[in-house]
């Protein structure tokens, strides 16, 4: 008995990723069974499972039956080898400058979705008072080799010192962490310049001289007061 075979799949033959043409399966006459021998390449590319798929047809002293198509999946077991940082360790922009976008880049292009979790820490406040932007996980997408952290900076009008943004890097998946770049420093320049002014509070005072009026004090106001 004689049946002719087809393949197909995601899988690339030729020696690529395994070895198997079109062809014909024969069963000698007194058995029941037969081979058909798929050639399978080991190979170092991270890349997804693939699959070979051989269909039989046209088959002699014989007929089909249920199970015409087999899908061999072939289970890629390599490690990721992309690595994963910032595109640079530091920025700074005045605060009035808006958002800033702090660049994450892969180091070659994956077939797989690359994610890596990011903590946010800092002397600058967060939940809206500096700056918006909480711990979570960012994505490069299978085929793209970068992806933006979006840190919403807060404009006001205080005085105070230049504070920091600090994005640290951590657990990826499908790709492994860079050695370098894997804290992003932001500094966040202070551009409100208003130096504090201390005023009394009153214009003028009086008091009598026997002092039955009490003691005189001065008050003194700071207002616009450095942080």
């Amino acid at each position: 008995m004689t049946v002719n075979y087809t393949v197909t799949g995601t899988a690339t033959g030729s020696g690529t990723d395994y070895t198997l043409a079109n062809g014909m399966a024969t069963i000698t006459a007194g058995s029941t069974t037969t081979n058909i021998v798929l050639a399978i390449v080991e190979d170092t590319l991270d890349e997804l499972n693939e699959t070979v798929m051989v269909t039989l047809s046209s088959p002699g002293n014989a007929s089909l039956g249920t199970n015409t198509v087999h899908t061999h999946t072939i289970e890629d077991d390599d490690a990721a080898t992309a690595s994963i940082a910032f595109n640079t360790p530091t920025s700074s922009v005045e605060e009035a400058t808006g958002n800033q976008n702090l660049v994450v880049d892969l180091s070659a292009v994956s077939v797989h979705d690359v994610t890596v979790y990011y903590t946010v820490t800092g002397t600058a406040t967060g939940s809206g008072t500096d700056y918006t932007l909480a711990d979570g996980t960012a994505t490069i997408t299978a085929g793209s080799t970068t992806t933006n952290i979006e840190l919403a900076i807060v404009e006001d009008t205080l005085d105070e010192t230049n504070e920091t943004v600090i994005v640290t890097l951590s657990n990826p998946s499908n790709a492994t962490l860079l050695v370098d770049n894997t804290v992003h420093t932001h500094t966040i320049e202070d551009d409100d310049d208003t130096a504090p002014v201390f005023d009394s509070g009153a214009t003028a005072t009086a008091i009598a001289e026997n002092g039955s009026d009490g003691a005189l004090v001065y008050t003194a106001i700071a207002t616009d007061v450095d942080t």
